[in-house]
């Protein structure tokens, strides 16, 4: 069964002793992750178990005992998402586009990158992301992206660069990309400059 409750989820996990333990615990997440209707990844615990292991099933199954993110691209992006945890609630969130993770039941670094042709691989990355964030305490919700409007004439640059990341809308969809890229876009009537995100 799959806790709801935010407080209980709050809780930051401890690793898993051993690799055997850990699997044990990777396979009754993947049989309730099947189980559910659509879900694509899933954190021991939220079915209860305060132990560091996840999976995630995007592309095929992976289970991550003892996960950690080691690496990280400077650059992010604003995505979608949900939870099994909180079925009934879609959000806005502002994920790194790249990772790079390290297990202890896989050898060497695993590498989740967003930026690729296939949507797969960015809700695979993004999937990644939610899951260690589970482990660690964190909820989709302290990840949420709040957009801040740009009024003109008070907290609007006097000239954005054209390598500063800006966040355009079009009402549906959110990117966060470089100016020079978002101007185009921008130009053709279908898309708004939302917030300059300078780089620092």
């Amino acid at each position: 069964m799959i806790i709801t409750e935010q407080s209980k989820l709050k809780q930051i996990c401890e690793s898993v002793s051993s690799i055997e333990e850990g699997e044990e615990i990777g396979v009754q997440l993947l049989k309730e992750l099947n189980e559910s209707e659509n879900g694509i990844g899933l954190a021991a615990n939220q079915i209860g178990i305060t132990k560091r292991v996840c999976v995630i099933n995007v592309k095929e199954p992976i289970v991550l005992i003892n996960p950690k993110i080691v690496e990280h691209s400077e650059d992010k992006f604003v995505f979608p998402e949900g939870c099994l945890s909180f079925p009934n609630d879609k959000i806005r969130t502002e994920r790194y586009v790249s990772i790079t993770v390290e297990a202890d039941n896989h050898n060497g670094k695993l590498m989740f990158t967003a930026d690729s042709k296939d949507i797969n691989d960015a809700f695979e990355c993004v999937c990644v992301q939610h899951e260690i964030d589970h482990l660690d305490g964190f909820t989709m919700f302290d990840r949420e992206f709040k957009s801040e409007p740009i009024v003109k004439g008070v907290n609007a640059p006097k000239k954005i660069g054209r390598n500063e990341k800006v966040t355009i809308t079009d009402g549906t969809e959110t990117k966060v990309i470089k100016y020079k890229k978002a101007k185009p876009l921008l130009e053709s009537g279908g898309w708004e400059l939302s917030k300059v995100q300078l780089n620092v």
